[in-house]
């Protein structure tokens, strides 16, 4: 059987890959495909002789309705920081092993998260458009809240909610972060003190999102906890858009429970045209960019020919989520 690994995207903006891809898997036999594919019935058209699929979008493309169709795929490989994207119950239940790729992209969204934080805390986006609309709105800036003695919550401290902390710690804030899966060991080293949800919600002047997507973070912001919040909040999410129920957070601008957001991941992407957020010219939007960078593309792309070449060479790939599948491992 040919060794195949065939890299799939939604959005053919983002197939990027830089060229040197295909000649590196080469040299141990592995044909490099790359495919743009909208739906189910296309994934199963391109991939269905692959050993390796790789997904770079955050849409829900590898569903379990997928799989249980692909007989020869031993690995799933989320080109991304989180792996939302793959059924990992239904591959793990399947024997095929679940790869992401959670380190090329830590310093950038980390950066556009102090950004974002920034943007909507001064009001940025609304005072640029007033300007080049010929109005010199100071007015526009209020209320801004300096930084300096601000509780900031943050919730995950994983890589990049860590690599947040450290970004902040310069500004010299009070640093809160709810994080039920690591230490207040842990969390000394940025200086952050752990609370409960809660807390974290009614203490926080300014929130930052960086956990992943799971069934237990799916609208983890929603009604009831709009209400705990701290009224005057500043949130941003760099995570994935479902975790901050998106209605929710629309009544919250509007009743000044949020009085800035700043977001790059939306419950729906592209965000609708007739989303209510456009409407909310204290709401900072951007379109799912934050991990955009010339050396995080590269780093992308280096941590998945890797994890292909450990596969077709027997080896264990690197960030290997199912790790249970290793003792019954899918025979193609």
């Amino acid at each position: 059987m040919n060794k195949q690994a065939v890299l799939i995207d939604h959005d053919g903006a983002l197939l990027t890959p830089e060229g040197w891809e295909a000649n590196y898997l080469a040299q141990y036999g592995i044909d490099w495909r790359v495919y743009q594919c909208r739906s189910e019935q296309e994934v199963l058209k391109v991939a269905r002789d692959a050993q390796v699929i790789i997904i770079q979008t955050t849409v829900p493309l590898l569903t379990r309705n997928v799989l249980s169709q692909l007989p020869n795929c031993r690995c799933t490989v989320r080109a991304g920081a989180g792996y939302d994207s793959i059924d990992y119950i239904a591959a793990s239940e399947l024997g095929i092993m679940v790869c992401y790729t959670p380190t090329y992209c830590t310093d950038e969204v980390a950066d556009h998260a102090m950004t974002l934080l920034l943007a909507a805390n001064r009001h940025v986006a609304r005072l640029d458009a007033a300007v080049r609309a010929g109005k010199f709105s100071r007015n526009l800036a209020a209320p801004t809240e300096g930084l300096w003695g601000a509780t900031v919550g943050i919730i995950g401290l994983g890589r990049i909610g860590s690599a947040f902390a450290r970004r902040l710690t310069g500004w010299e804030p009070v640093l809160l972060a709810y994080d039920p899966y690591i230490t207040q060991e842990y969390a000394n080293q940025f200086r952050v003190k752990l609370v409960s949800l809660d807390e974290l919600l009614e203490r926080s002047d300014m929130l930052s999102v960086h956990c992943p997507l799971t069934p237990e973070t799916t609208h983890l912001l929603d009604w009831a906890q709009f209400r705990k919040m701290k009224p005057g909040m500043v949130l941003v999410n760099t995570a994935r858009g479902p975790i901050i129920h998106e209605p929710a957070l629309v009544q919250a601008v509007k009743d000044n429970t949020v009085r800035a957001a700043g977001l790059d991941v939306f419950e729906q992407e592209p965000l609708p045209v007739d989303s209510p957020l456009f409407a909310l010219d204290r709401v900072v939007l951007t379109p799912h960019i934050s991990a955009t960078s010339s050396q995080a593309r590269h780093k992308l792309y280096v941590l998945v020919c890797e994890l292909v070449r450990a596969v077709f060479t027997g080896q264990r790939p690197a960030f290997l989520v199912n790790p249970q599948v290793l003792e019954r491992p899918r025979q193609p």
